[in-house]
């Protein structure tokens, strides 16, 4: 079968353009089904977004409810004598972290030294970095952490790096939401919470066999066998 190619220049490097950012999805995707940590998840994410993006820095935070604040968990680029440092908190009220979990919306600022609105862009503007982009992690229409990029050189993002990051983003959230289980309805705990495993199908399954269950689970999971059971063991043997 004949492959079409284009005539027109323009048309011929917006096909390019568009294979190329298909291959960085398809990689992002897939070092988040095999990078074993959160970190290296996102390393191997930002060693593909560089083919495309020019940035110099970037970050990941999760947010922690309990402090109502965004920690830093990996990051990438140079941070000499930086204030972020990994496992700083940014409070949720004083970054740009912050606005993108509430909103679950992208953020681009072109010149933060004009349009900067948060005290940690202070920080930012103080180490030379002078534009960014961010965008929310959203799992099952949660937000539960921000990705950023970050330049030394004004005006280096735009919508376009802003939806192209969101959509490298998807990629990695369900591996960072499993590298770092929390229940977001019930902030106390760290594992997932057995109250929202029982949701939606199966919390009607639980409701409904209650009893059956609590008396299961007092006999530590072991039924007394009946001899419907042996006969059906024994057909599978």
């Amino acid at each position: 079968m004949a492959q079409y190619f284009p005539e027109n220049p323009r048309e011929m490097n917006l096909s390019l353009a568009l294979a190329a950012r298909y291959r960085a999805l398809l990689e992002v995707n897939k070092a988040a089904i095999t990078q074993p940590t959160a970190d290296k998840v996102f390393e191997s994410m930002c060693d593909t977004l560089k083919q495309l993006i020019l940035f110099d820095r970037a970050g990941l935070t999760l947010y922690d409810p309990e402090q109502d604040a965004l920690k830093l968990i990996a990051r990438q680029g140079k941070f000499a004598n930086s204030y972020f440092r990994l496992g700083v908190l940014l409070g949720r009220e004083e970054c740009h972290d912050g606005w993108a979990i509430e909103h679950g919306a992208q953020i681009i600022r072109r010149d933060v030294e004009t349009e900067r609105q948060f005290p940690v862009e202070e920080r930012s503007l103080a180490e030379g970095l002078h534009s960014y982009c961010a965008v929310p992690l959203i799992v099952r229409g949660e937000s539960i952490g921000v990705v950023t990029l970050l330049s030394r050189r004004k005006n280096q993002f735009s919508e376009r790096h802003a939806e192209f990051l969101q959509q490298a983003a998807n990629q990695i959230v369900l591996a960072i939401k499993s590298f770092n289980p929390r229940c977001i309805q019930h902030s106390q705990t760290k594992l997932i919470c057995p109250r929202c495993i029982a949701s939606s199908g199966g919390q009607k399954t639980t409701t409904k066999y209650k009893d059956h269950l609590s008396n299961w689970g007092r006999k530590g999971g072991r039924g007394k066998k009946s001899r419907g059971d042996d006969l059906t063991n024994s057909s599978l043997g």
